[in-house]
């Protein structure tokens, strides 16, 4: 992320600010941006990044909370609109996709299992076939790695399929805009 997003995200962010206290001085928006943005692009556990930035693992936590809801509340709407697939994204992407070697592809999809804590009612719905209670994140990139769709909440034991075929993703993806971009004929290279 370059210096100049990031301060453009802390802007966007201002409001979760928080202030000094009789007890302590508050960790200044730029560090809790950081540490947020940080936890999110790393697989290190929280203890881990409450250590290399001089807090606790329960203050990663919190910082990260604080971020997303910042995020989902206040630029959401902005970035992350109802219906992605305009005649504009749809050329975009194929094109994109094209110029790295994937014709006819207009995002990959794939979904991953975030670790949680389920209550005890719950806890056969969210225990998955890796061993562990999770809760599942299915994701649609464009060739560009940006996303274009998330969904999660899904119980763990659901599959990537189970979801797809629950969830709003395979309807959206039955916009007729994409049986027009559909129609080009794709030549395949034989295997030598």
């Amino acid at each position: 992320m370059s210096r100049e997003s990031f301060t453009i995200l802390c802007n966007e962010l201002s409001h979760i600010v928080k202030h000094n206290t009789t007890y302590r001085e508050c960790i200044p928006l730029e560090k809790r941006m950081a540490i947020a943005l940080y936890t999110l692009g790393s697989s290190a556990e929280y203890r881990t990044i409450g250590r290399l930035c001089g807090i606790s693992k329960t203050s990663v936590c919190c910082i990260l909370k604080d971020f997303c809801r910042g995020v989902w509340d206040k630029i959401s709407s902005k970035y992350l609109t109802s219906s992605f697939l305009t005649q504009e994204k749809i050329t975009e992407c194929v094109e994109g996709f094209t110029k790295i070697g994937f014709p006819q592809c207009l995002g990959a999809v794939d979904g991953c299992h975030v670790d949680i804590s389920p209550s005890a009612s719950d806890a056969v719905d969210y225990f998955n076939y890796k061993g562990w209670y999770s809760m599942v994140l299915l994701a649609f990139v464009d060739y560009r790695y940006r996303f274009m769709y998330i969904n999660v909440g899904a119980p763990g034991r659901c599959n990537d399929s189970q979801i797809f075929q629950k969830f709003n993703l395979k309807r959206i993806l039955k916009n007729p805009l994409l049986k027009e971009n559909a129609k080009k004929m794709v030549k395949l290279m034989s295997q030598m």
